[in-house]
């Protein structure tokens, strides 16, 4: 992927990128060698070329045959040190947290026990923690957050998103963003509803998600080719005109819309056909996340040619064309597996990196 700092400067150089990007990008598609136990942590990195920019990240460890190596202190290029860690937490599951210093806060608030999961999905390499809230314990639980956080309410709170992708049917997921929405409510929060899920496509269930308040629909697409053998059941059986056509049911009840995508997955033709058909249903910036194996199993998924950072910033640019005249931008604090950070299309991209 990459061979060292100066291939990195090199490869920046020759893409007109800047190299924060593609050590990134790199990054998150090789993972890193580490000392550390588990096969896969949450942490803070300031690069050294931008320290006083922190970045979050998640990411794979125990990688062998990477060129990064992760320890508690720093992070190394090939033996050269390209930047400082901190904050290491083992990526087990929690209930709750934040992103965006305090405006967005994340519910995984069904129990991961009940999804079979997709081969890409790190679930089955965590420990036997398995959140669920009941009903009568969300409000409570978003009080405690609150206060936990020195906040009286959660009135400043712009977005509550819920994540767990665990529902196998429509009805269930709508009765608990029900339930969250009520929680929100008690805790004084009237910002947007956010869902992340597969199970979410008919004409009835986007009435009642538009009737949930201020709602944000992520449609979970993540590939286009081998969806069968790569995605859980309630996700592959979904042929991508169906999730078009959900994404546009969504746009015109005013829901906003987007999708997960996993760079890596589908070669660069059959994905760019079946995005261009994405655009016009999506108003919101996409969550284009790079594919992270965490072991040799899952490497066998990668499509040919996307071991090299040359097929990952060819396919950078392939999205770039497509969503730049879009207007729609990303930000780095809501995907921590973006193929941009500091620029777009040769745009400088400002906002919280947190």
């Amino acid at each position: 992927m990459l061979e060292s700092v100066r291939h990195l400067d090199q490869v920046a150089r020759e893409w007109n990128i800047n190299a924060e990007d593609v050590l990134l990008i790199a990054l998150n598609a090789s993972g890193a060698r580490s000392p550390l136990t588990k096969p896969r942590m949450r942490f803070r990195l300031r690069l050294d070329s931008r320290p006083d920019t922190p970045l979050f990240l998640i990411l794979s460890l125990g990688r062998q045959e990477s060129p990064f190596e992760l320890d508690e202190h720093e992070l190394r290029l090939n033996g050269e040190k390209v930047g400082e860690v901190d904050g290491i937490e083992d990526d087990d599951a929690v209930l709750g947290y934040w992103r965006n210093d305090t405006k967005m806060l994340t519910l995984n608030s069904n129990a991961r026990s009940q999804c079979t999961g997709c081969v890409f999905c790190p679930n089955t390499l965590e420990d036997a923690s398995d959140p669920k809230i009941k009903a009568l314990d969300l409000p409570g639980y978003l009080g405690a957050l609150a206060a936990n956080s020195d906040m009286e309410d959660l009135s400043s709170v712009q977005t509550v998103t819920v994540c767990t992708g665990c529902f196998l049917h429509e009805h269930l997921a709508l009765d608990h963003l029900a339930e969250v929405r009520t929680a929100m409510s008690a805790n004084g929060c009237t910002g947007t509803l956010h869902f992340l899920s597969s199970v979410l496509t008919s004409e009835k269930g986007m009435d009642s998600a538009a009737d949930l308040g201020p709602f944000h629909l992520t449609l979970t697409a993540e590939c286009f080719t081998e969806r069968r053998q790569i995605l859980k059941e309630s996700k592959a059986k979904l042929t991508p005109a169906e999730m078009t056509d959900a994404l546009g049911r969504a746009k015109q009840r005013g829901i906003t819309t987007d999708f997960t995508y996993i760079v890596g997955l589908d070669p660069i033709e059959d994905a760019i056909r079946h995005l261009k058909d994405f655009v016009p249903v999506t108003t919101a910036f996409p969550r284009f996340q790079t594919y992270q194996a965490h072991n040799a199993l899952m490497d066998i998924y990668r499509t040919p040619g996307s071991e090299t950072i040359e097929w990952h910033l060819t396919m950078r640019q392939c999205l770039e064309e497509l969503f730049a005249p879009t207007g729609l931008r990303p930000q780095w604090w809501q995907n921590y597996r973006s193929p941009w950070c500091f620029t777009f299309a040769g745009e400088e991209l400002t906002g919280a990196k947190v």
